[in-house]
């Protein structure tokens, strides 16, 4: 009986999981796909005070759908950090989890078993505070980052917090000159035909990118998708072009650059 609740908690959940995700794509929601993080503050807020009264009122059907509702919005939440390739819903469960079991050393540790209650209480204080320190060291706010799914946005996260103590360029120009610099190193990686060394210059001219963009308040992300989408959208053109004069086959670079050429000359 246990087994086949736990696995409709499951289907439950993920189907809650993908509804979010259909309200929030192209074809979902327009207000849904609207929000951000900063504008459903105010909706978590007001959620949260109305599973409050609900538990105040006793009624436990009224319960039931706060507690909804604001399971809503916490997923709502998570969707919109995942399209930001900063969290999703499975790093906030896997976060408190840690939390717990961290915080639970008499359940799920070696720490005395059967504590009181006023004990736990004393050892949840200190577990805290150590937590505390711990979230405060930049370094491990960067590791932190480095889950990210999204490897841009990880990047940014780290250079955001270590600018937070000055360790930054003074501006986007300065920034600039880090890509040129690197930019020649990946040239020394590429006739000496290393390629480790090509793979770690590669990254620090992407990293330097991604200085200027944030320096310059330029969304990187969005900048990489229209220009991927720029790209796809020329080359559709360019196929179009090559396939009335035969198709790709035979024709060389300078050729199929003169198409290219060709398509970024008109309007």
């Amino acid at each position: 009986m246990m087994k086949q609740n736990d696995e409709r908690i499951s289907r439950e959940f993920l189907r809650l999981v993908d509804i979010m995700r259909t309200l929030r794509s192209p074809q979902g929601c327009s207000w849904d796909r609207k929000q951000t993080l900063a504008t459903m503050a105010e909706h978590l807020a007001e959620e949260a005070r109305e599973v409050v009264e609900a538990i105040q009122s006793g009624d436990s059907l009224h319960i039931k759908e706060e507690l909804g509702d604001l399971q809503m919005i916490i997923v709502f939440c998570a969707q919109i950090a995942a399209e930001a390739g900063t969290f999703d819903m499975a790093d906030v469960a896997d976060g408190i989890c840690a939390k717990l079991i961290n915080r639970h050393p008499h359940v799920f540790g070696q720490a005395e078993r059967g504590v009181d209650p006023d004990k736990v209480i004393e050892m949840w204080g200190e577990i805290k505070k150590q937590e505390k320190i711990d979230r405060k060291k930049l370094s491990n706010r960067m590791r932190e980052a480095l889950d990210f799914p999204s490897a841009i946005a990880g990047a940014e996260k780290v250079q955001a917090e270590a600018a937070s103590v000055g360790f930054d360029f003074p501006d986007a120009h300065s920034a600039l000159a880090k890509i040129k610099e690197e930019t020649r190193e990946i040239e020394d990686a590429i006739v000496n035909k290393n390629r480790d060394e090509l793979e770690d210059e590669i990254g620090d001219v992407l990293f330097a990118v991604l200085n200027v963009s944030r320096l310059s308040g330029v969304n990187a992300e969005s900048c990489l998708r229209n220009a991927t989408r720029k790209f796809v959208d020329r080359f559709t053109r360019v196929e179009s072009l090559v396939e009335e004069d035969g198709g790709f086959e035979g024709k060389n670079l300078t050729e199929l650059d003169r198409y290219w050429d060709r398509v970024k000359l008109e309007k």
